[in-house]
C-alpha cells in the first residue's frame, strides 16, 4: 500500500529588509514551522543602520544561507548593480511587490498567502525577482446574497420563494435539532407573524 504521508516541507529561510514591518509578538514560524524569518535589524544591526546597497544585502544574505530577501523596495528591480549581483548568484531570490504598500497587515498577509508558491519557486536555479501581486478587490469580489439566491433558484429551476422557504426550513430544523428552537429567528427576521 502506498504511503499517504506528505514529504516534509523544504525549510525556507527569509531575510526581511529593514523597511519590512516587524509587529511585536508576531511569529510567522507559528504558522509554518519549516519557515525561518529573520529581520535585518536582528540579523545584522550595522547593515540596517547605514545605507547599505541592496546588492550587498543579497550577497550577505546568500553567504548566511538565506533563500531570499523580502523587501518593500520594488525599485531595486530596476537598478543595474543590484540586478548584476543577483544575476551572478544562484538559488537566491528577492521577493517584493509591484506597487508600494504601507499596510503591515496586507504585506504580511500577502507574504504568508503566497508562501506555498514562493517556496516552490524560490531558491531553485537561477536567481530572480519575485513580484507579489497587489491585493485588491474588484466588483467581482462582492456578491449580494439575494442575487445568489436568485442564481440558485435558476439553477434548480424553481422560484426564488421556494429556495428561500427551503433555506428557512433548513435553519429551523437545525435549531430544533440542536435544542435551540427559534434562537436566531428574530435575528434573521424569521419570527412567526
Amino acid at each position: 500500500m502506498a504511503s499517504t504521508k506528505r514529504p516534509p516541507r523544504r525549510h525556507l529561510r527569509l531575510l526581511l529588509d529593514q523597511g519590512f514591518p516587524k509587529p511585536p509578538g508576531f511569529r510567522p514560524e507559528a504558522v509554518d514551522q519549516s519557515l525561518e524569518v529573520v529581520h535585518l535589524s536582528d540579523f545584522d544591526r550595522a547593515l540596517s543602520e547605514r545605507r547599505t546597497p541592496d546588492w550587498v544585502l543579497y550577497c550577505v544574505a546568500k553567504e548566511a544561507g538565506f533563500d531570499a530577501l523580502v523587501s518593500r523596495d520594488f525599485s531595486q528591480a530596476d537598478q543595474a548593480a543590484e540586478m548584476f549581483a543577483l544575476s551572478r548568484l544562484t538559488d537566491f531570490d528577492v521577493v517584493t511587490w509591484r506597487k508600494r504598500m504601507d499596510d503591515p497587515i496586507s504585506e504580511w498577509g500577502q507574504l504568508l498567502a503566497y508562501l506555498p508558491l514562493i517556496r516552490k519557486h524560490v531558491a531553485s536555479g537561477p536567481s530572480r525577482v519575485v513580484f507579489l501581486p497587489e491585493p485588491a478587490l474588484s466588483a467581482r469580489s462582492f456578491r449580494s446574497p439575494k442575487d445568489v439566491l436568485g442564481v440558485i433558484a435558476t439553477q434548480q429551476r424553481v422560484s426564488n420563494a421556494q429556495v428561500r422557504a427551503e433555506a428557512r426550513r433548513e435553519i429551523a430544523d437545525w435549531q430544533a435539532m440542536e435544542e435551540m428552537p427559534g434562537r436566531f429567528d428574530r435575528l434573521l427576521g424569521m419570527e412567526r407573524r
